[in-house]
């Protein structure tokens, strides 16, 4: 029988087409049937629920009574031996000091599970181990999913999805998805909110989804995300809602309730046709933008945001298959080079591009 968390990922990311290289976390099978993918919503509610069964109770331990074994799994404590994925083995090696790749690249299995243990005797303090059971796989007792620290409150998917359809029903009841990924790292989502807005102006912008983003990691890799969003229909570009205020909730995963996590998004939603209405507004406002050198423009939005100017090539490859020099066009390079990126990294860059134009094209005060 197939591994459920292989379905969930594979469907969720079969909903929009990959069309570029990604970092290999995200998964997703082209060929899947149209009704099997999630369409709205309500659909990602039961696939969530059904990932979530597979999760065995936390664990917190000293970091020191962690044994790595030659078949490069970990020996846990009162529950067997579990397997690394791509992000838990990242963390380890952050905990323990090691370059993975480069290290044990010529090293025995042996040799690299004695110099793990050797680290992890040492190891002082102690850590939240976050597991899930594997049926499909006979060479462990599980996936070791994240390291976290001990006080770590995940929110889990399902109940933010419930949440979210509660709160969003009374702007759109059929809340269809954009886009849905699945990583080991988050899952990020986008909801589509009543009917695409026209900002007149300049037909190069075209008709605008409003929606909202949400982006969740159960495992340590990002805060809890919800924004307002925009999806430029012409190309599916999306980005952050050029607003101020555009960012509705982030929160890191600590001593989160869902009581107030519902209250904060029942209070942050409020009026959210008329603040995603201005934002498409703010994107014709752009259009109106010029802009003088637009790798040298590129260049400080990585840097104001932190993100690696190895970007700009890819960005300015994506500008010269639609050349616009104006704030727009800059911003419409962004989300274009950002679909061909990983999840996590497209979630970024379009909250980058959003807040360059909040900076950019809004109204003086």
């Amino acid at each position: 029988m197939e591994h459920v968390s292989t379905v969930l990922s594979r469907t969720l990311s079969s909903l929009t087409p990959t069309n570029g290289a990604g970092n290999g976390h995200g998964r997703s099978l082209a060929g899947e049937p149209r009704d099997r993918r999630p369409a709205t919503l309500h659909d990602l509610i039961p696939m969530f629920e059904a990932e979530e069964t597979l999760e065995n109770p936390d664990i917190v331990l000293p970091l020191r009574s962690l044994r790595a074994t030659p078949g490069g799994t970990v020996q846990v404590p009162q529950m067997g031996v579990v397997a690394f994925n791509d992000w838990s083995r990242r963390q380890c090696a952050s905990l323990l000091g090691v370059r993975w790749d480069r290290w044990f690249e010529n090293s025995s299995p042996s040799e690299r599970a004695d110099e793990l243990n050797r680290r992890f005797a040492r190891a002082s303090g102690s850590v939240r181990l976050r597991t899930s059971r594997n049926p499909d796989d006979a060479s462990a007792d599980g996936t070791l999913r994240a390291f976290v620290s001990p006080g770590y409150t995940p929110v889990a998917d399902s109940r933010l999805a419930r949440m979210l359809a509660t709160v969003l029903a009374p702007a759109d009841s059929e809340l269809r998805l954009v886009r849905a990924d699945v990583t080991d790292r988050s899952v990020s989502y986008v909801v589509k909110i009543g009917e695409a807005y026209r900002p007149g102006g300049p037909g190069d912008v075209g008709d605008i989804w409003g929606g909202v983003l949400v982006r969740n990691s159960g495992v340590g890799f990002a805060s809890l995300l919800v924004s307002l969003h925009l999806t430029r229909l012409l190309c599916k570009n999306g980005m952050t809602a050029p607003l101020p205020d555009a960012v509705l909730v982030r929160r890191r995963h600590r001593a989160l309730d869902d009581d107030a996590l519902r209250g904060l998004l029942c209070e942050r939603l409020d009026q959210l046709p008329e603040r995603l209405g201005r934002g498409a507004d703010l994107l014709r406002r752009a259009h109106e933008r010029p802009v003088q050198d637009v790798e040298a423009t590129l260049t400080t939005i990585l840097d104001d945001a932190d993100l690696p100017r190895r970007h700009v090539a890819a960005i300015t490859a994506a500008y010269a298959e639609e050349p616009m020099p104006t704030a727009f066009g800059v911003s419409q390079a962004i989300t274009r080079a950002a679909q061909g990126m990983s999840p996590e990294l497209r979630v970024e860059l379009e909250h980058t591009a959003g807040a360059y134009l909040a900076s950019v094209a809004s109204p003086p005060a």
